[in-house]
């Protein structure tokens, strides 16, 4: 093997395609200097147990002994064989996401009342990247046809009952988990089944204390309840938990997901009688939107704008805002 070091961002990816191997990886980086320094991060959390000293008084020996280190031909070995055991997953998981769309294409042609006798009939199906799929299928049926979003992610958790946690691991299956009642929970809120909805969420946010803590996940969940809290009239929850996932998806770059909550914030201020706190907000939130590649969140903007320039008493901005949005609210019969 080349005398290379593993860029940090090899490390950080198996850590995050592999999270239960994390003290076997990080107890390997610190077996070279240079790895030890790239993964400076992440070794400051490990006990000091781990650390390999730089010297070991040895007052018996009468002087001080230098600790043994690997040469750079074992630690590449050692490398070999830690990537050799992940490869058999790896390669696993590339024909599970070549194979998903085809198996959703079949389930979907499926009566649901038959789903899950096909993935009790074999393994064919027990697929976290079929999982995956039904996940974002559920995602965009949600708010059109709630309960059909509800029953593709409920569909979803009962295939991740089926999967192998010593191949899949814990944490991993306990994220998944918790976006299908994640999804669920978002579903039954915009179905105006709140106490259901409420349900959901909790359990959501007991699986993710169990999972790998994806920040990003966990602003979304901030994000549908901060929805339910909406729906509740519980508003000033309601834009603290926007406030939230907000700085969280900027944090990250998630310019869009940004975006979505700050609307969502926007229409927590209308419902509390400040339009024109709300009019601030969506401007802000279309900053981050490309009218061309988004045009439902901008088409969302706008409507949103309109209404809330009325309701500060603006008509003739509502009315030019109209005007400039012909485009965007065109009849779907009218598309080319």
């Amino acid at each position: 093997m080349p005398r290379i070091h593993p860029k940090p961002e090899v490390f950080d990816g198996l850590l995050r395609l592999f999270p239960e191997e994390r003290d076997r990886l990080l107890h390997l980086a610190r077996r070279c200097s240079h790895c030890r320094a790239a993964m400076a991060g992440e070794a400051e959390a490990l006990p000091d147990a781990l650390e390999v000293p730089a010297a070991l008084d040895t007052p018996d020996a009468g002087g001080q002994v230098l600790p043994w280190r690997p040469s750079q031909d074992e630690y590449g070995r050692t490398v070999d064989r830690v990537l050799a055991g992940f490869r058999p997953r790896i390669e696993g998981a590339a024909r599970e996401r070549e194979a998903a769309p085809l198996l959703l294409a079949e389930l979907l042609e499926q009566a649901p009342e038959r789903w899950e006798a096909l993935v009790r009939g074999g393994e064919r199906y027990r697929s976290l990247a079929l999982c995956g799929l039904l996940l974002e299928r559920s995602c965009q049926e949600g708010c059109e046809a709630p309960r059909q979003g509800e029953r593709l992610a409920a569909f979803a958790l009962a295939i991740v009952g089926t999967l192998d946690p010593d191949w899949y691991g814990e944490r991993v299956l306990a994220d998944v988990r918790a976006r299908c009642w994640m999804l669920i929970g978002n579903a039954r809120r915009v179905d105006a089944d709140l106490r259901s909805s409420e349900q959901a969420f909790e359990a959501a946010e007991a699986y993710f204390r169990q999972g790998t803590g994806d920040r990003l996940e966990r602003a979304q969940l901030l994000t549908y309840k901060a929805c339910l809290r909406r729906a509740q009239c519980r508003f000033l929850e309601a834009a603290n938990l926007f406030r939230r996932a907000v700085s969280v998806f900027l944090e990250a770059g998630e310019s869009r997901r940004a975006a979505e909550a700050i609307v969502g914030l926007a229409l927590v201020e209308r419902h509390r009688g400040e339009p024109e706190r709300a009019i601030l907000l969506l401007e802000r939130a279309s900053v981050f939107v490309d009218r061309w590649q988004d045009e439902r969140l901008h088409g969302l903007i706008r409507f949103n704008q309109i209404l809330c320039l009325v309701d500060a008493n603006r008509p003739l901005e509502a009315r030019a805002v109209l005007a400039r949005s012909r485009e965007v609210f065109r009849f779907r019969g009218e598309r080319s």
